[in-house]
C-alpha cells in the first residue's frame, strides 16, 4: 500500500484541532464567583487589631474595675484613682467602635490603673506563718536575709537617672525590689509631671508610692517595697495611654442600662 503525505497530515491536523479546543475551553472558562455572602462575611471580620480587639480590651477593663472594686485599697488616693479609671472606661465605651484607637488606649489606661491598685493592695498583705518565700533561682538555695557575706542589702538607688551604676552584683531577697526601684527611679527622673487633672493625680500618687517603697526597702520589707514600686510603675504608664488617647478629662455619662427585651433563652432541659 502506498502512503502519501496527505494521508498522514489529515489525522495530525485533526489531533491538533482537538487539543486547541480542549485548551481553549479550560483557559477560557470564567473564574468561579465567590459564594453569596462570603465577601460581606470577610469584610465584617475587620482589620487585625480593630474593633474585635478593642472589645476584648474593654471586657478586660470592665472585669478589672469590677474585681478591684470589691476589695479596693483603703485611702483617698486609691479611691480617686479608681474613680478616674471608671471615667476612662466610660469614655472608652463611648468611643467604641467608631474610634477604636482612642477606645483601645483608654481601655489600656484602665488596665494599668487597676494593675497599680492591685499591687497597692498586695503591698499590705502579711506573710503566712510557716510558708517561707521561694528562692530567687529555681535550683538555688534561699539567699541569706542579712545580705551578701553578712554585710546587709545594698542601699536603694540614689536620686536621679541611673542611680545604681556601681551596685554590687550579689543577688538576694532584696533584688526584685531593688531592680523595681531602680527602674522606677530612672522613669521618674525622665518624666514631667502633667499640669493638672487625672494625669497629675496618677503622677503624684506614683511618686508617693515610690517614697513609701524606699522606706519599706530600708526597713527590710522587700516584698512590700517591690509591690509599691510596681504600683507606681503601672500608674506612670497610665499617662502614656492618656496622651495617645488625647484625654481631655471628659469621661461621659454612665452607660444607660440595656433595654428590656424578651430576656435570655431558657436553659436546656436536664437529662436524666
Amino acid at each position: 500500500m502506498r502512503f502519501t503525505p496527505g494521508r498522514l497530515l489529515a489525522p495530525a491536523l485533526f489531533l491538533a484541532t482537538g487539543l486547541l479546543v480542549v485548551t481553549g475551553g479550560a483557559a477560557g472558562q470564567p473564574a468561579k464567583d465567590k459564594e453569596p455572602g462570603k465577601e460581606k462575611k470577610d469584610k465584617d471580620k475587620g482589620p487585625k487589631g480593630g474593633p474585635e480587639k478593642g472589645a476584648k480590651e474593654l471586657r478586660k477593663a470592665f472585669d478589672g474595675i469590677t474585681e478591684i472594686a470589691q476589695t479596693a485599697p483603703a485611702g483617698k488616693d486609691a479611691a480617686r484613682l479608681l474613680e478616674h479609671a471608671k471615667a476612662f472606661y466610660r469614655a472608652a465605651l463611648t468611643a467604641h467602635p467608631d474610634d477604636p484607637r482612642r477606645a483601645g488606649e483608654l481601655a489600656l489606661a484602665v488596665n494599668d490603673a487597676v494593675r497599680g491598685l492591685e499591687h497597692l493592695r498586695r503591698s499590705s498583705f502579711q506573710p503566712v506563718a510557716g510558708v517561707p518565700e521561694p528562692p530567687l533561682d529555681r535550683d538555688g538555695p534561699p539567699a541569706p536575709k542579712d545580705g551578701p557575706k553578712g554585710k546587709g542589702a545594698p542601699p536603694p538607688p540614689k536620686d536621679g537617672p541611673k542611680g545604681r551604676d556601681n551596685a554590687p552584683a550579689e543577688r538576694g531577697p532584696w533584688s526584685p525590689s531593688l531592680d523595681a526601684l531602680t527602674a522606677l527611679q530612672d522613669q521618674l527622673a525622665g518624666t514631667d509631671a502633667p499640669p493638672k487633672g487625672a494625669g497629675r493625680d496618677f503622677f503624684e500618687t506614683a511618686k508617693s508610692a515610690y517614697r513609701q517603697a524606699r522606706t519599706a526597702y530600708e526597713t527590710g520589707d522587700y516584698r512590700k517595697a517591690a509591690e509599691l514600686a510596681r504600683a507606681a510603675d503601672a500608674w506612670l504608664r497610665v499617662n502614656e495611654h492618656l496622651a495617645r488617647a488625647e484625654w481631655d478629662g471628659a469621661g461621659g455619662p454612665p452607660a444607660a442600662p440595656e433595654p428590656k427585651g424578651k430576656g435570655a433563652p431558657p436553659l436546656p432541659p436536664i437529662k436524666d
